[in-house]
């Protein structure tokens, strides 16, 4: 059996198999020791195409995970799995063959799309040949990323299975505070969950839960960061950062994350300036009034053409990352001494 999972959404893909791993365990193979995994990015082909041609040691099947193919420096590798695949007709194995692309996506219904370095861009001819062999298989799946309301039904799901409650407000900070990431959100509510059920009140999750319990990105570390920025206290914003690297925070996250943030606070300055109030800033730019009341008190420090400065330059690194021109961490630190 051939199975592909794929898309821009590693959360369901990960939860997706999960499941069938748990399944594979629960009905197969107790021992686990016939689940064989690989990183299709590091592994060489020989190494695979080994795994999927030895028989299992302790079931009558076993299961082989190969994810991120597409990352693979090593030539012709798709091209000899594809015709090891089709030679040996894998899909109509008993084994369990499962293969993860995060870095893939549908352009149409008949083309696909790999994302690198951020970027999308059109598959070359053996990528294309392999992976057009995946989607045509009759458990392939693209995942595709939350909605707003596949991510409200499953904030509400998940603190259901809890025993609480939460309602529309509460769910819409949640995804505020951390950007509608999947994994933040998963976490959060696991740290939030137990915090309430530890407290043995009530079973609704209220606002204060959310902003005493949660460390979503956009709680205290990005606005005292922004806060040290605005004093110029290049010593508090480096040890800021610094903690956001060993707490596993990955510079490219980081600096996507700034750029988002002074984006925002661009938008509020130039109301500000305009002599809007909150209440007219929340209803022109339709964030959740926990951000906005957030990012006033910090829009209030800056110039718009200090912000905008800001936001250039961190736009500019951007670019340079994707092409790999520029030192993320290195650059950061260049620009906070400037600030």
């Amino acid at each position: 059996m051939l199975i592909f999972f794929y898309g821009e959404n590693d959360f369901k893909i990960k939860q997706k198999t999960q499941e069938l791993q748990d399944k594979f365990i629960k009905e197969i193979d107790t021992s686990g020791q016939n689940i064989f995994k690989f990183d299709g990015a590091n592994s060489k082909a020989d190494e695979i195409l080994g795994q999927i041609g030895t028989g299992s040691l302790f079931s009558n099947k076993k299961m082989v995970i190969i994810s991120d193919l597409i990352k693979s420096k090593q030539k012709n590798i798709l091209k000899n799995l594809l015709k090891y695949l089709e030679k040996n007709k894998i899909n109509a194995s008993s084994d369990i063959y499962i293969f993860l692309e995060k870095n893939i996506k549908s352009k149409t219904a008949n083309n696909l799309l790999k994302i690198v370095s951020g970027r999308e861009t059109v598959l070359n001819k053996e990528e294309k040949e392999f992976y057009n062999f995946l989607v045509r298989q009759k458990y392939s799946q693209e995942f595709k990323n939350y909605t707003q309301n596949e991510l409200s039904d499953f904030i509400k799901k998940e603190f259901s299975a809890y025993g609480l409650k939460i309602a529309p407000k509460e769910i819409q900070l949640i995804i505020a505070l951390n950007d509608n990431n999947a994994w933040n959100i998963y976490s959060e509510i696991k740290k939030i969950a137990n915090f309430k059920i530890g407290q043995k009140t009530d079973q609704q999750i209220s606002s204060i839960d959310i902003e005493k319990i949660g460390s979503g990105i956009f709680t205290e570390n990005i606005f005292s960061f922004t806060d040290a920025i605005s004093i110029k206290n290049t010593k508090l914003a480096m040890k800021i950062l610094e903690e956001q690297y060993l707490a596993g925070s990955e510079p490219d996250y980081i600096l996507s994350m700034l750029l988002r943030q002074f984006k925002i606070l661009l938008q509020i300055r130039e109301l500000l300036d305009l002599n809007y109030n909150s209440s007219k800033i929340t209803a022109s730019i339709k964030l959740h009034p926990f951000i906005i009341s957030k990012g006033i008190n910090q829009a209030k420090n800056f110039e718009q053409k200090t912000i905008k400065r800001i936001i250039n330059e961190l736009a500019k690194m951007e670019l340079a990352n994707r092409s790999g021109r520029v030192n993320v961490k290195v650059a950061l630190s260049i620009l906070i001494s400037t600030i």
